[in-house]
């Protein structure tokens, strides 16, 4: 019973992204099960709008940049919480949680207004930094769970045996908190890559991929985005599956 159960749950959870497939291989255009037979136009239509392209590489840029940046800052930001005990430290850590809890459309509303108040304008540096502040409190958090379960004695013996305070974080603690801060890099690019509300408010020109599907949508109805989605899910569902295997978290959840 609890076997059928937890099926019937993952087939509901998994069936807007099945219909979702089935859509981009459909013969009309419309969204649904294809029953008429099967086609490729609505993949073939995608390659033809430039806007997907630029919107692709513009959103894995911005979310590789956000991401490396983001898991620097937030796994020091970690350390510091953690390991050290100063005054203003859960005051800190309130901050970088903060974006948690504030609705995505008034981080962006607060992020433009601030940008017109500084005379700043909206460019894509801009853009990063939005970002940051959205995937840093999911960096923090992962990185913090981690160092929670490192024992801080290992970085003592290593000290003890002569090593400096950072080599010792570099070559005893990183290592351990690999596979940690892994899914929290893969975290901060899925959280960076897929944002839509709040990026809205700071796209100029050129608008990323989310942006771009909006876009789309308004004016068209067909399952090209049905297709671009597919390709998308099948994507991600690739870098997921390889960096388990390079990393061994699959060893770690047998």
């Amino acid at each position: 019973m609890i076997r059928a159960v937890s099926l019937l749950v993952i087939l509901f959870l998994a069936a807007p992204n099945l219909l979702i497939i089935a859509s981009s291989f459909s013969t009309t255009s419309s969204f649904g099960i294809p029953w008429d037979g099967l086609s490729l136009q609505w993949y073939a239509n995608l390659f033809t709008r430039s806007t997907f392209g630029s919107g692709l590489l513009l959103s894995v840029g911005l979310a590789g940049l956000a991401t490396l940046i983001g898991t620097a800052i937030g796994t020091a930001a970690a350390f510091a919480v953690v390991r050290y005990r100063f005054p203003g430290r859960g005051l800190i850590n309130a901050l970088v949680m903060g974006p948690l809890i504030v609705p995505e459309v008034v981080m962006g509303l607060s992020f433009l207004i601030m940008l017109n108040a500084m005379l700043l304008g909206i460019t894509i540096v801009n853009l990063l930094l939005l970002h940051l502040v959205i995937v840093l409190p999911f960096v923090v958090r992962v990185m913090i769970g981690n160092l929670q379960r490192t024992d801080p004695d290992l970085e003592a013996a290593a000290q003890l045996l002569g090593a400096t305070p950072a080599r010792a974080v570099v070559h005893v603690t990183l290592p351990i908190i690999a596979r940690g801060m892994t899914g929290a890099m893969l975290l901060a690019f899925v959280m960076s890559f897929h944002n839509f509300t709040a990026t809205l408010f700071l796209v100029s020109s050129e608008a990323t991929l989310p942006i771009a599907i909006y876009q789309y949508v308004r004016t068209e109805s067909d399952p090209t985005v049905a297709a671009l989605s597919s390709l998308l899910m099948v994507g991600m569902l690739g870098i997921v599956l390889l960096t388990s295997r390079l990393m061994g978290l699959d060893k770690v959840v047998r």
